[in-house]
């Protein structure tokens, strides 16, 4: 399918490469490069939904995801019931794709290390770490403390490797622009942190959907380009998240809820892939008319 024309088969493939499932609204931190509104519901997704979404997810053959995440605005390890949660993945983990967890690491305790690498549920685990200094992440990362947050994933990391099921491990780093997306630079706990990690990725800040004012600068951006006719975003082609009242929205970077386009307690995936409101952004999107779309006016785009 071309990304600037609807779907004209209802009953045919869906393009959706991966979805996000927002476990919590909420976060215990707050950070500088992020959009969060932290006023807004806290709410927790109950396992019901959780399970609704999965079941659509193996039952529809067209859905044919490359992976889960277990992330978006909120953080995971905030819900209140991680066990029952990761029980409703394990029943059907056979018949889903690979799972990833996403978690700043602040609220990763023992029980909840446990609870992660017992369930069978999660394949991949990784880990915000921003800055390459201790000053610049509890700047960057308020109000986390590094020494907390490293000797945190160390201690997963110890017990991952004593697991007869290891997950393979990542880390995102957020560093400032002035720096270069290097290891050089940083401080040795840094370093020998992530050289226990499988994969680091380094990368600058971005403006999410451009808005909040974060005093970023990201015309740059990696996945910036030019948006003319034809040039669609690739969150809109290949993703859609759930969050935690049912609401599903159409982009990872929608931090705060703006570009909800149904209800999945109310519809079916299927049937909010093909709404009005995801095929009207698509056909705006194939005109070039992109600021006419108030969720991506202000962002900066990711186009492939």
């Amino acid at each position: 399918m071309p990304l600037n024309q609807t779907d004209p088969k209802p009953d045919g493939p869906l393009t959706l490469e991966w979805i996000n499932l927002e476990f919590a609204s909420h976060c215990n931190l707050r950070c500088k490069w992020c959009s969060l509104d932290h006023d807004k519901p806290k709410q927790v997704m109950p396992a019901e939904l959780l399970a609704k979404v999965l079941d659509e997810v193996v039952a529809d053959p067209g859905i044919n995801l490359k992976r889960i995440e277990l992330h978006n605005a909120g953080e995971t390890l905030l819900h209140p019931d991680l066990p029952g949660m990761f029980a409703v993945i394990a029943a059907r983990k056979e018949r889903l794709p690979i799972i990833n967890l996403l978690t700043n690491a602040g609220a990763l305790n023992e029980a909840r290390t446990r609870a992660i690498l017992d369930s069978g549920a999660i394949d991949v685990i990784r880990f915000s770490v921003d800055g390459g200094t201790q000053a610049e992440f509890e700047e960057l990362r308020k109000p986390a403390r590094w020494a907390q947050i490293r000797d945190n994933i160390h201690r997963f990391l110890d017990a991952n490797e004593r697991s007869a099921r290891k997950l393979r491990t990542g880390v995102i780093c957020i560093v400032a622009p002035e720096k270069t997306l290097t290891q050089d630079w940083m401080e040795p706990e840094f370093r020998a942190l992530f050289a226990r990690i499988d994969d680091v990725s380094l990368r600058f800040p971005h403006n999410w959907d451009g808005s909040a004012e974060l005093g970023v600068n990201d015309r740059d951006y990696k996945y910036h380009a030019k948006v003319s006719k034809g040039k669609t975003c690739y969150f809109l082609i290949k993703d859609m998240v759930f969050l935690p009242n049912g609401d599903a929205t159409v982009c990872c970077a929608d931090l705060n809820s703006r570009g909800v386009i149904g209800n999945v307690t109310q519809s079916t995936i299927r049937e909010i892939y093909h709404s009005s409101k995801r095929q009207r952004m698509l056909q705006l999107f194939g005109e070039g008319r992109k600021d006419d779309i108030d969720l991506c006016r202000t962002c900066t785009g990711y186009y492939m």
